[in-house]
């Protein structure tokens, strides 16, 4: 009767004789790298979303004016410039806030009112 010896699997998941990783070391590898993957997305959005908030926090809106066919943006200025600011410094943060290049403005179109 012969007897067929086989070595034990190292600690290391490969087997002594071939040096092949086995199925389950396949498995924790696989398990290791998602488990990373979900880490560093969760670092992401934890990054992203503080980056976005403290954006939100550094334009403090006042409030919104709906532009009226004719109307420009020198107008809106006048009107919602707070006493004792000078009307191109607020048609200068209007612009800012609003991502706006010239003066046109659509009818019908929101602007928003920076918040002093």
């Amino acid at each position: 009767m012969s007897a067929t010896l086989t070595a034990p699997p190292h600690a290391d998941g490969l087997t002594a004789t071939a040096g092949i990783p086995t199925p389950s070391t396949y498995r924790r590898r696989r398990a290791k790298v998602l488990a990373g993957l979900v880490l560093v997305v969760f670092a992401l959005t934890v990054v992203i979303g503080r980056a976005g908030a403290e954006a939100e926090l550094a334009d403090p809106v006042a409030g919104h004016v709906v532009v009226s066919p004719g109307e420009t943006l020198w107008d809106i200025a006048v009107e919602t410039a707070p006493e004792g600011v000078d009307t191109r410094r607020q048609l200068e943060s209007l612009r800012e806030l609003n991502g706006l290049q010239g003066g046109h403005l659509d009818a019908w179109a929101v602007v928003l009112i920076p918040a002093r």
